[in-house]
């Protein structure tokens, strides 16, 4: 096969069938008809002689061929699209363009009413879309250009990948404010003799806490395992539970803010890209914004 006998646009339409999984809602997102979505899936049917998608109970359903070359194309068509914004000049205000977030209920709740306030003003018709992506899954949702930036620890390691420190932040332990038996201080017994909550999206596993805890032997009685980080805290003020989070959460509540009996390392926020948007001048302008919240 022949790239120069191929229709480009043709890969864009794979992809956002891949997407959508029904022809009429590719059709929607590419503001094009059914019928020419079905002709187009036809010409790449012809192409690599295979079915590509198979319908099963009202979905599409992409074939191994499909499967084995999908983040191949997505990767090609985010390159090109990268070049194309590399030289484009960039006015926030006609801007409509959609920047996609990997950030967890905390980065939300701190980045989010700050930069849609800037883009109320600067910016009113870009977009923003923000979702967590599992680290696993990281570099490959950059290279399909499915993800614009991720804040997260200092943990992914890739070259096509450019990050930056944002924020430095220290744990700190809460508990009710009428705790039975904690007040002021807290000793590592007391720490390990109390029920915990523990905030992750994963369903099982500790988190870096219980890796240093582990470090010491020690292993802390988890009685409660939830997802968000803010759900925790109305918990906390209504039980005996503790919970361990970095201080900046701390703010703005009734709760007994205590410092660990153990040391640990402090935690570091980074802002991740993909290395090839280090020229695009909307990603240079909207990770301006982003600097500026960690600058206030």
């Amino acid at each position: 096969m022949q790239l120069s006998k191929i229709d480009m646009n043709l890969f864009i339409v794979l992809d956002t069938i891949y997407s959508e999984r029904k022809l009429t809602k590719a059709a929607e997102v590419l503001h094009i008809t059914q019928p020419a979505v079905s002709n187009a899936l036809a010409r790449l049917r012809g192409h690599f002689n295979d079915e590509l998608f198979v319908r099963q109970s009202g979905q599409m359903v992409p074939t191994p061929l499909t499967e084995n070359i999908i983040e191949r194309v997505r990767e090609a068509l985010a390159s090109l699209q990268s070049s194309l914004n590399e030289h484009d000049a960039f006015d926030p205000q006609q801007s409509n363009r959609t920047f996609r977030f990997s950030m967890n209920d905390t980065s939300e709740a701190y980045v989010l009413p700050r930069l849609m306030e800037v883009i109320e003003s600067e910016a009113p018709n870009i977009n923003i879309e923000s979702y967590t992506i599992p680290r696993a899954d990281m570099v490959r949702a950059f290279s399909a250009g499915e993800l614009d930036f991720a804040l997260d620890v200092p943990i992914i390691n890739h070259s096509d990948l450019v990050n930056t420190p944002l924020t430095t932040d220290r744990y700190v332990c809460v508990a009710r404010s009428e705790h039975p038996r904690i007040a002021s201080t807290l000793s590592l017994d007391q720490y390990m003799s109390e029920a915990h909550i523990h905030v992750s999206s994963r369903r099982k596993g500790g988190g870096q806490i219980d890796a240093y805890l582990g470090r010491l032997g020690l292993q802390r009685n988890i009685k409660l395992r939830i997802q968000h980080s803010r759900a925790a805290r109305p918990i906390v003020a209504k039980t005996d539970m503790l919970l361990t989070i970095p201080e900046s959460l701390t703010r703005g509540t009734n709760l007994q803010v205590l410092e660990l009996p153990f040391a640990i390392p402090m935690l570091d926020w980074h802002l991740y890209w993909a290395e090839r948007h280090e020229s695009d001048r909307a990603h240079q302008w909207m990770r301006e914004r982003i600097f500026d919240i960690f600058r206030e």
